[in-house]
This record gives C-alpha cells, structure tokens and sequence, in this order.
C-alpha cells in the first residue's frame, strides 16, 4: 500500500472514532443536564420550605413577645413546677 491510502484509512478511522465520542460526550451532558434540573426543583423546594419555616418562627415570636406568654413559656423551659395542694380527708 501506497503512503496516501495509509494516510486515508488512518483519517477515516479518526474521523469515526471523533463522532463516537462526540455522540458518547453528548449523551453523558444531557444525563448531567436532566441531574442539574432536577437538583434545581429540589433546592427551589427547599428555599420555599424555608421561608415558611422562617415566618412560622417569626409570627410565633411575635406571639410570645407581644402576648405576654414569655413569663410562661420562660417558667415552663426553666422547669418551675407550680405547688398542687392536696385536701386530705380527716376519716
């Protein structure tokens, strides 16, 4: 064989191993694209969870702030027990 049909297996043998991998390439991008969308729903659902999480927190601080539950819920952390008094019955 002459040097230029050596020269044009050899390119044809690149070329095809270049579209393969360039087909396994793009295959792989697109399974990491549909991993990046889906992690992007979750994190949006964890960012919604959160805030309402952080408004419950803020709307039942202003509850004991503004209440006047904060003695309450202060003796009730600190675990003061209130006295109970018990009748005993004179038999």
């Amino acid at each position: 064989m002459n040097e230029i049909l050596h020269a044009n297996v050899f390119f044809i043998i690149a070329s095809v191993a270049t579209v393969i991998f360039s087909i396994i390439v793009a295959l792989v991008l697109f399974q990491v694209f549909k991993i990046v969308q889906s992690l992007r729903r979750i994190i949006e659902r964890i960012e919604a969870a959160s805030e309402q999480v952080a408004d419950d927190v803020a709307h039942a601080r202003s509850l004991l702030y503004n209440g006047g539950m904060i003695a309450k819920v202060m003796g009730f952390m600190a675990g003061t027990k209130r006295k109970v008094r018990h009748s005993r019955s004179k038999d």
